[in-house]
């Protein structure tokens, strides 16, 4: 049994990543300041830990006796300041800060395996190109702080050091889910860039999945987190349109610079992550999550 800690532990990829690695038999802590977050984790049979996320000192206390750290922590704006100047700030910081804190006190605390959150919107356009984790990358927008947080892992940590590039969530709490199913009933699609562009997605369920297995069982690296067969934008349109019974049209003429990086076509293979550890996604989430969602809001 090991010893898991997880920052960012009681948001929507958190919670599913304490279940799993509790559901495998490993004994998990959450760290929070907030008292709903403490009841939160122990609820799901985790133990809760205080700790300041930008202090590597008070971090170091929250990692003491642990065998691996998972850094999950983010701060997305909401949908609709997504590509408002500024609206990205406090997410950059916890990219920026937070992760070299982590990093850092992983590393004093002697813990031998660190997971750091990033995602696959870095890599640069690939067309219809599959996109292996040695692909070039073009960090922009808010997909550049993700890149400054891999390389704080790699430059901070000595240990078996893991990123994890995730595709776009898609689940039933994710507040940007909710968004994008809201503005596709009013004919909006949820997606901005070319229809004939990929865009990797991955069910929630899946990424925590991919979180348990990383912390316990991949090798150091970089690994992609996204369905097995990317859909295109069309396809991703064809598919909630149906679920909402509307023909949707994009939201923007012309990208927001913010939002760029989102608008790019990236087919991205996740293969790696399963030949390493069996992991594998059992959700196509740009196709089957939104009538999966429209089955459990019905239920």
């Amino acid at each position: 049994m090991d010893h898991i800690v997880i920052t960012g532990a009681t948001g929507v990829i958190g919670r599913r990543s304490v279940d799993a690695l509790i559901t495998a038999g490993h004994r998990v802590t959450g760290v929070t300041r907030s008292e709903r977050g403490r009841r939160q984790l122990e609820a799901r049979g985790a133990r809760a830990v205080a700790a300041e996320v930008f202090d590597p000192d008070s971090l170091a206390a929250a990692f003491a006796g642990a065998d691996a750290v998972v850094n999950l922590l983010t701060h997305l704006p909401t949908a609709d300041r997504m590509g408002v100047p500024g609206a990205w700030d406090e997410n950059d910081r916890l990219r920026r800060e937070a992760s070299a804190a982590v990093a850092q006190a992983a590393q004093a605390a002697g813990v031998a395996r660190l997971v750091q959150e990033s995602v696959a919107f870095a890599y640069a356009d690939g067309g219809d190109a599959w996109l292996e984790e040695d692909a070039p990358v073009a960090g922009a927008g808010p997909s550049a702080s993700a890149l400054v947080a891999e390389a704080n892992v790699h430059e901070g940590f000595a240990g078996t050091a893991i990123v994890l590039r995730f595709g776009l969530f898609v689940g039933p709490d994710s507040a940007l889910t909710q968004a994008d199913v809201e503005g596709a009933r009013h004919g909006r699609s949820p997606s901005v860039g070319r229809r004939d562009a990929f865009l990797p997605t991955v069910w929630l369920d899946d990424a925590g999945a991919a979180v348990a297995a990383a912390a316990t069982a991949a090798p150091a690296g970089t690994y992609n987190v996204t369905d097995s067969d990317p859909p295109t934008r069309g396809e991703v349109d064809l598919a909630l349109g149906a679920v909402v019974g509307r023909r949707l049209r994009p939201a923007f003429d012309q990208v927001p610079p913010a939002l760029e990086p989102v608008a790019r076509s990236l087919r991205v293979s996740s293969r790696r992550l399963r030949a390493a550890t069996g992991w594998g996604p059992r959700v196509r989430a740009g196709i089957e999550g939104w009538s999966l969602i429209a089955e459990r809001a019905a239920a």
